[in-house]
């Protein structure tokens, strides 16, 4: 099945859960990048949508994306990683998850993976977890990316250091599903 390139109006205004009217609106505002057709029809490019949808944090539907959001879990501890992936790959989206276990392997895989979303523990194996964040919020191949960063409840000053450095938003450690359906959603992501 082919990936549909292009959504009318209609189409787009149920993934913003707004009406096709204020569509309409945001389009003739400039808020939206639309195109006309040869019949004068308004059509929304699916990267264009996605844009959109980053940007104003609605959440993204899984059907957007034959591939899903690709999602960088980064934490020192195996545990860590796992539960969170078996949340993911639980959930009813479409993820792409890779993992990494030290900053280096960090590095290397938002290179190539281009991740949506990273999760980031902020106690990286001889790694400073603040620079690690700072470094994929400067890369310009990924100006949407979301940083979730992961620490301790004693490391608070360090999670509000990672959100001055641009994380979206911080998540303590231990957790629960709860607690990751939550930061999930404050970055745009829904999970069921």
């Amino acid at each position: 099945m082919e990936m549909k390139q292009s959504y009318s109006t209609s189409e787009v205004a149920k993934y913003c859960h707004v009406t096709a009217d204020t569509i309409r609106k945001w389009a003739e505002a400039g808020r939206i990048h639309v195109f006309k057709t040869p019949g004068g029809h308004r059509r929304i490019r699916r990267e264009d949508l996605i844009q959109f949808l980053r940007e104003n944090n609605i959440p993204i539907h899984g059907d957007l994306s034959s591939a899903g959001l690709r999602i960088l879990v980064v934490d020192g501890e195996h545990s860590v990683v796992t539960v969170v992936r078996r949340f993911l790959e639980r959930s009813r989206g479409h993820f792409q998850i890779e993992s990494a276990l030290d900053g280096f392997d960090a590095g290397r895989h938002v290179a190539s993976f281009l991740p949506d979303v990273v999760f980031l523990d902020l106690r990286l194996p001889g790694v400073d977890g603040l620079d690690v964040c700072r470094r994929i919020k400067e890369l310009t191949d990924l100006p949407g990316v979301r940083i979730i960063a992961m620490s301790a409840p004693e490391d608070r000053d360090l999670a509000n250091r990672a959100l001055e450095y641009g994380a979206a938003v911080a998540l303590s450690k231990p957790f629960t599903p709860d607690d990751l359906r939550r930061v999930l959603a404050r970055v745009g992501v829904e999970v069921t």
